[in-house]
């Protein structure tokens, strides 16, 4: 007998959509085509009037659990993560102390293991400082190395081992040890030398208002990482994968470097498509990030080259922070966290860019899931509708419109998420199953904690189609 059966649904996947029933059992998609043709089951879901999509993967969390459970926790991001359709995070190194070796992977897994609603991944730390740890933690799990171009930030020195290396000829040796392992190796891509100069010749100008953080960050402290970075892999021959990208310009170096045969992948994030730097002038330190938000016509040419196939996948680089430290900021934006929480705003915004004609709906399942687990070496498994495939799935209703209200946010930071309040949304995720269970309902968890699981990728090699 079977599990589940959704029936009457429009069925998308990245290369198309159609009229079809799916059947689950034990957590996986057993069969794709008419109901009647199908076995009985427990719970049949008459899907009549939604689009059935692959859950979304967010490429680019910070829950950092074990650590600051005031700012958040996993029990909470993937409360957050239920609601709002996402089925998988994929989290980043930093925690109280970083995952940077396949013994301090082993143990943040063990320490959140009761405390998922959603499946999770783990990205692990490569730099100058655990280069000797690069092998083993390549084959403890991971889906694939994180690092900072930029220095330690003050402070927060355990968070950040094994994740910065902002000299070149350090961030070289550590990508030869990378590409052994065949991981994609991702990179905040913000040049150090440059960023620092800049911004502390921009504070002796007295100016630290909302937008001096902007001004003193300009796009060419990304694209000069970017370049140099491609350089790099290139030589070493690693899969670079370049994540939260700002500038179109950016993306065009990336896009001529893979025609060229380099190994390098890339993502964008909800605040460099739907934020202009309007928006840090209204939300200040609440708008806050790194790399800066841009203007107007940065945010065009972003769209154009989702639009063109030219950027990979799309994250949200999640970084909840509290008020307390968000506030000081009003007063001095060089004193205030960059970040914002934003796992509740993936699904809801390309839902609502599909609406307005920016993206389709098929192009919108490619970078917020297919291409990502593809990418994470979890292809088949994660990120399509197929027999074979974990049953991840969000029923969207496309004709419902509503406004964000952050005041309903399962994110424990979500007063922190100020500058997407309000915002007007077309589409909505009605529920969310995680391999064959419902665990969000209308907006309310319905799931139980416990159910969501770590998941690490295929053996490799396996196939990348993105070069």
């Amino acid at each position: 007998m079977l599990d589940v059966i959704i029936k009457n649904a429009t069925v998308i996947n990245a290369d198309g959509r159609r009229q079809l029933d799916v059947a689950i059992k034990d957590g996986i998609i057993v069969a794709i085509g008419m109901a009647s043709t199908f076995a009985e089951a427990h719970e049949v879901i008459d899907a009549g009037g939604l689009h059935l999509l692959p859950g979304a993967i967010d490429s680019h969390t910070h829950v950092r659990d074990p650590g600051r459970s005031d700012r958040e926790d996993f029990a909470s991001a993937t409360r957050a993560a239920a609601v709002s359709g996402v089925t998988m995070l994929c989290e980043m190194p930093i925690a109280a102390v970083s995952t940077h070796s396949a013994q301090t992977l082993a143990d943040r897994i063990d320490a959140v293991r009761d405390r998922l609603y959603t499946d999770y991944a783990l990205y692990g730390g490569a730099a100058d400082d655990n280069r000797e740890h690069i092998a083993a933690l390549g084959n403890a799990g991971i889906i694939g190395f994180k690092t900072f171009r930029t220095a330690v930030p003050p402070g927060r020195e355990k968070e950040f081992i094994g994740l910065c290396c902002p000299d070149p000829g350090a961030f070289f040796t550590v990508l030869k040890e990378t590409a052994k392992t065949g991981l994609p190796h991702a990179i905040h891509a913000e040049d150090e030398y440059i960023l620092s100069r800049l911004a502390e010749d921009y504070k002796r100008t007295g100016d630290l208002g909302p937008i001096s953080h902007t001004k003193a960050r300009p796009p060419v402290v990304e694209e000069a990482s970017v370049a140099q970075s491609i350089a790099l892999a290139r030589a070493a021959g690693a899969w670079l994968h370049i994540v939260h990208v700002s500038s179109p310009y950016s993306i065009d170096l990336i896009t001529q470097a893979r025609a060229n045969g380099v190994k390098v992948t890339c993502e964008t994030c909800p605040p460099y498509l739907f934020l202009t730097d309007a928006d840090i002038e209204l939300h200040g330190p609440y708008a806050k990030t790194n790399p800066p938000i841009r203007d107007e016509s940065f945010v065009e040419g972003m769209w154009d080259r989702v639009a063109r196939g030219d950027v990979d996948i799309i994250g949200t680089d999640h970084s909840p922070f509290l008020a307390s430290e968000k506030e000081p900021g009003w007063s001095n934006m060089f004193s205030a966290p960059p970040g914002a929480p934003g796992i509740e705003i993936l699904v809801p915004l390309l839902l609502t860019a599909v609406g307005y004609g920016r993206i389709t709906l098929e192009r919108m399942v490619s970078v917020v899931s297919t291409n990502t687990a593809n990418m994470f070496g979890l292809r088949g498994r994660k990120g399509v509708i197929a027999v074979g495939a974990d049953a991840d799935l969000i029923l969207v209703d496309l004709a419902a419109e509503g406004r964000i209200d952050v005041n309903q946010w399962q994110s424990k930071s979500r007063v922190t998420a100020r500058l997407w309040h309000g915002r007007q949304t077309r589409g909505a995720v009605v529920r969310t199953l995680v391999r064959g269970k419902t665990v969000a309902l209308n907006g309310t968890v319905v799931g139980e904690l416990g159910w969501g699981r770590f998941v690490a990728p295929n053996p490799r090699p396996y196939e990348r189609p993105f070069w």
